[in-house]
């Protein structure tokens, strides 16, 4: 083989396509706002309270510091970072399988981990626009996972700073590649930001606020990975009974003067609740949910009245233990838990604790599934949960329900044969002091015929005739507390109205007892979570109808009587956004956001009239704009100030007829009958310069005149010697070819 030729692995070689080195990217400008969104991003997953606050330095540190060597290097090759990047993408990978392994049932912290390592480790390599547009959309995954562990409206921050970012962004890089196109070099954009950027994101944040408010939400989960905090084993057993922080236990609580109501913690969260009890809840939020159904969380039930309030009775020797070495409990398992009866619809929620608790796990009844972490819990034969510790905020555990989903119809047609024990122990009442409850529930029953409507008419009394009322003073007289709420004070709490029809109830063969509990909470449309206040704190009555279960019965007025029952819920955002903002912001402007989610509501129905208003105040709003644009353009703009020069003073015809001396010396010469502007426009034609035609049209232009703006001038003296160079060429050729 010659040293010439190639050979075949050389032919192979050069018959390989070569792929194009992308050309760098080198607009700091382009590059700061992606920064700016990443950074926004990160901040997003980091505040979410589950990383540490090396993590929260380290991430966003890295990748400043990563932007920085990446346009530094964006002309190498940088095959040592590029094997280094590598072997870090590996760590992070190995890193989040042992992270995930721990956490099967919620990998969502696991992910966010790998995110946040993997943007930092890409952003030591964006060398070209397309790397760092690839940035920007890893960005916006980080402010999704953002989405899903944060539970905060403040989240909304995060978002309106990506998007305004992301602008940015996108207008940078169509600048970068048009700047590449014509090839020019890199430049500062003054007066972008104000001029495109927060215009655009306004009209864009409007829109997208309209459609969010029409956007249906959907509000089932996936069952199959549901959310709970770090696991956490804890060795040994532990007691059972509720725990509550801010009501230590000494003695019997009865036997003592009432204590006052703590303002952050509901006083029905204890192994006892003391009707003589007074105080106001906070409006603090201790918890948020995410549930399929807005449907009361239930925590402890009472099943023993003796005078002056409830217990729980049984004590600890009658509650199950469960243990697992994963969050999950399916605690129908428990030997002693209450059998399920009757048809039942399935509800999953999502409890994010804000605010140190009890060890009381909440939850929809029946509570089928539980994900909670830690290595055992306790249950009682009511399907009430304890935690083996009083559950810190930043706590998060999830519980799947079997909700009983009886009609009134079925119920009022339900047995009165009740199982053995469960008359017994669910109708027993004290044998004094309740002579006129008893008394006034004969007469409400009267003309009943079955369980069910007998307790609708007792309930239907109380939500009448007593007002709900939170400023009543503590009970002085020594008498049975659901006589003195009936009969002498005659205004209560929850818990007097509960107990009154559980007590009511019992004495007529009814089993009852009473729950406590939260109600579902203020629905918040931005997050999706309902928001649960110490205030929220409620009590109920659970009634039992064989065949069917325990229903629930709300007698306090202002509440749903009937939470048990299936309320669909609207789908839309329209009404429930606005009617939000109009209750965050006060009552001055409330009325005006609650007009406009009727109006909203009327459009989701699809209602002409509705739609036609809308869309006139969309027109409005938009001409509006546009008008106030154009005022605001017109009141700013300052006169431009053009220095004249007079046309004898520049010699405009005497140099224009140099060229047309000239253009003849080349056989270019005006015809007969042809126009000045004819034939400057021929003339630029057969030279091939389009200098000749503009110098033309200035000519033209000062021809008649005494006076002709600076900047024509300028553009004359500067296209002049391009014409005559031209004109030159053409006569050194024509020289040369003859």
């Amino acid at each position: 083989m010659s040293n010439g030729d190639p050979g075949l692995l050389g032919r192979i070689r050069e018959r390989i396509p070569t792929s194009q080195k992308k050309a760098p990217e080198d607009s700091l400008e382009l590059r700061a706002w992606v920064l700016a969104a990443v950074l926004v991003g990160e901040v997003a997953v980091l505040t979410s309270g589950y990383f540490d606050w090396m993590t929260g330095i380290l991430v966003p540190l890295l990748t400043v510091v990563a932007f920085g060597v990446s346009y530094q290097r964006r002309r190498e090759k940088n095959f040592l970072i590029k094997i280094l990047l590598a072997f870090g993408a590996l760590a992070a990978l190995a890193m989040f399988f042992r992270e995930v392994l721990s956490s099967l049932y919620d990998t969502r912290v696991p992910l966010a981990r790998l995110f946040l390592w993997v943007q930092v480790i890409h952003a030591f390599d964006l060398p070209a626009r397309k790397d760092v547009a690839y940035s920007l959309v890893s960005g916006l995954i980080l402010l999704s996972v953002g989405a899903v562990l944060s539970t905060s409206l403040w989240y909304g921050v995060f978002v309106l700073l990506f998007f305004f970012c992301a602008l940015g962004a996108l207008a940078q890089m169509n600048l970068s590649e048009a700047r590449e196109r014509s090839g020019a070099a890199p430049a500062r954009s003054r007066g972008l930001t104000l001029g495109l950027i927060a215009p655009g994101f306004f009209a864009v944040l409007a829109v997208g606020v309209l459609c969010f408010s029409l956007m249906p939400q959907r509000q089932s989960m996936n069952l199959s990975m549901m959310p709970t905090s770090a696991f956490q084993d804890l060795q040994g057993d532990f007691s059972g009974s509720v725990q509550n922080p801010d009501y230590p236990q000494s003695g019997d609580p009865f036997s003592q003067p009432p204590r006052n109501i703590a303002p952050d913690s509901y006083h029905g969260f204890n192994p006892y609740m003391d009707l003589r009890s007074r105080g106001r809840l906070s409006d603090e939020i201790v918890m948020k949910v995410r549930s399929e159904e807005a449907v009361p969380y239930r925590g402890v039930v009472f099943d023993e009245y003796n005078g002056k309030g409830w217990v729980i009775s049984g004590g600890e020797d009658s509650l199950d233990t469960l243990v697992s070495d994963g969050p999950r409990y399916d605690l129908f398992s428990a030997p002693n838990v209450e059998p399920s009866e009757g048809e039942t619809r399935q509800v999953a929620q999502v409890f994010y604790v804000e605010q140190d608790a009890s060890n009381v796990i909440f939850g929809a009844y029946r509570p089928e599934t539980l994900y909670f972490p830690a290595a055992g819990i306790k249950v009682d034969s009511q399907a009430s949960a304890r935690a083996p510790y009083e559950i810190p905020a930043g706590s998060t555990y999830s519980v799947v329900s079997q909700i009983p989903n009886a009609t009134p119809d079925q119920l009022r047609h339900a047995s009165t044969t009740y199982p053995a024990g469960m008359a017994e122990k669910y109708t027993a009442l004290p044998p004094t002091g309740l002579d006129r409850t008893r008394a006034l529930a004969r007469e409400l029953t009267a003309g009943t015929t079955n369980p069910y409507d007998a307790v609708v008419k007792m309930n239907n009394h109380l939500r009448k005739e007593y007002p709900y009322d939170l400023s009543i003073p503590p009970q002085r007289d020594e008498m049975d507390a659901v006589e003195y709420f009936l009969f002498e004070e005659r205004r209560g709490y929850c818990e007097q109205f509960a107990s009154s029809l559980a007590v009511m109830a019992r004495s007529q063969g009814i089993p009852a007892r009473v729950a406590t509990g939260y109600v579902p909470g203020e629905y918040n449309p931005f997050t999706g979570l309902y928001e649960v206040k110490a205030s929220s704190a409620h009590a109920w009555v659970e009634v039992y109808f064989p065949g069917y279960g325990w229903s629930t019965f709300d007698p306090t007025p202002g509440f749903d009587s009937t939470p048990w029952q299936y309320q669909a819920a609207g789908s839309v955002q329209s009404g429930k956004v606005l009617e939000f903002v109009a209750e965050k912001s006060g009552k001055v402007i409330g009325p005006a956001f609650g007009a406009v989610g009727t109006l909203m509501r009327g459009v989701a129905r699809l209602d002409p009239v509705s739609i036609i208003i809308v869309g006139l105040l969309v027109a409005g709003a938009v001409l509006a704009g546009i008008y106030s644009r154009r005022y605001l353009i017109h009141r700013r703009r300052k006169p431009a100030v053009q220095r004249s020069v007079k046309v004898s003073d520049a010699r405009l015809y005497s140099r224009y007829g140099a060229i047309v001396d000239a253009l003849a010396g080349a056989d270019v010469v005006r015809e007969t009958g042809e126009t000045p502007e004819e034939f400057a426009r021929r003339a630029a034609y057969e030279v091939e310069e389009p200098a000749v035609g503009r110098l033309g049209e200035i000519y033209l232009y000062a021809r008649f005149r005494d006076a002709v703006p600076l900047a024509l001038v300028e553009e004359f003296d500067r296209l002049e010697p391009v014409a005559l160079a031209t004109v030159n060429r053409l006569k050194e050729a024509a020289r040369v070819s003859s």
